[in-house]
């Protein structure tokens, strides 16, 4: 099997008609093959995944310290889990050992994994965790295998505090539009944040940045698109495919709780919608349709192939066992 593009993609299920402006994309079918991933820690809490080759990934759960690699068969469609590698983290005291990723990128140009965590305070206490402030850089060799020895930490906050239009919402609880990342991407030489909150009137943001900048450049202004998402929604994860992204959108605000007992959220959190975007253009970011819903929250998305004429992906949801992976093809 051929496959092109690979870092991580999502659709809905049907088969319905699109807009004119999502230029070759005309359809999406939900397929009936039947992936599990197995034997991975924290399955209930799966929340990215990359593929750095047709047999290798990268797990990420949003309630652990550490990354899980992966082995592909695409024969049996299953995703195996190997022994997971633990992150340097900052806070090791009680409540504190989670990194909050959100989202996993590969760059074949580096030859390494990106993980991003929230960048968000705490959903129930509205409390600052450096942990969740990071960004790895986790190299591989040609194999696919991870260099342990070789993985790098930063952070964005200092670029988001730099950056005027997000700037108000950094350190601010995600019930009241505060900073949140949920999605990564990568495309041509950059990495793609999609925010799941701020929303500011109908707009969400996409943060775009090279990563030798953000590892090794002085933080300044970073370059923000704006993309049209309805009022209280944000993107929940971001997917690059060969003319543009496929972008998974639920509620930007996170529900009320003791701590942050007021919420912006239009209600509860179980509707994802489909766009796509060209990447350029931010009047041209077209509804594709809704995902069932099934009890859970999709989180992860993971191109399978992406050919001149479709694109197979899944679509991994937060609060299944295993993540109860969906296969979706979208035609162009």
């Amino acid at each position: 099997m051929k496959i092109t593009t690979r870092i991580f993609g999502t659709l809905a299920l049907a088969m319905l008609p699109l807009a004119s402006k999502a230029e070759g994309i005309h359809r999406m079918e939900f397929l009936p093959d039947e992936w599990h991933l197995a034997g991975f820690e924290n399955s209930l809490d799966l929340s990215g995944i990359a593929a750095a080759n047709p047999q290798q990934c990268l797990v990420g759960s949003d309630e652990s310290f550490y990354i899980q690699p992966g082995v592909i068969d695409h024969a049996k469609k299953r995703i195996e889990s190997k022994r997971p590698i633990a992150l340097s983290i900052q806070n090791t005291g009680k409540g504190g050992m989670e990194v909050d990723i959100e989202g996993v990128a590969f760059s074949p140009e580096d030859q390494a994994y990106y993980v991003v965590g929230s960048h968000g305070l705490g959903k129930k206490k509205g409390d600052f965790q450096p942990d969740r402030h990071a960004v790895y850089q986790v190299p591989v060799d040609q194999g696919g295998k991870v260099l342990r020895d070789k993985i790098r930490r930063t952070s964005l906050l200092p670029w988001l505090e730099k950056t005027p239009v997000l700037e108000d919402h950094v350190k601010q609880p995600l019930q009241q539009n505060g900073l949140n990342i949920e999605g990564l991407t990568y495309a041509k030489g950059k990495l793609f944040f999609g925010l799941r909150a701020p929303n500011k009137n109908g707009r969400g943001f996409v943060i775009e940045l090279a990563p030798n900048d953000l590892f090794t450049g002085k933080p300044g202004k970073l370059q923000v698109h704006d993309i049209s998402i309805p009022k209280g929604r944000g993107i929940r994860e971001i997917a690059a495919v060969k003319d543009g992204f496929i972008i998974l959108s639920g509620n930007a605000s996170a529900e009320a709780s003791k701590k942050i007992p007021v919420t912006m959220a239009p209600g509860p959190d179980d509707r994802f919608d489909v766009y796509f975007w060209n990447g350029t253009d931010a009047s041209d970011c077209v509804k594709l349709g809704s995902l069932p819903q099934n009890g859970g929250k999709a989180e992860a998305l993971l191109i399978l192939e992406d050919m001149r004429d479709h694109v197979d992906m899944l679509v991994i949801f937060d609060g299944l066992q295993g993540g109860e992976p969906m296969t979706v093809r979208f035609h162009r």
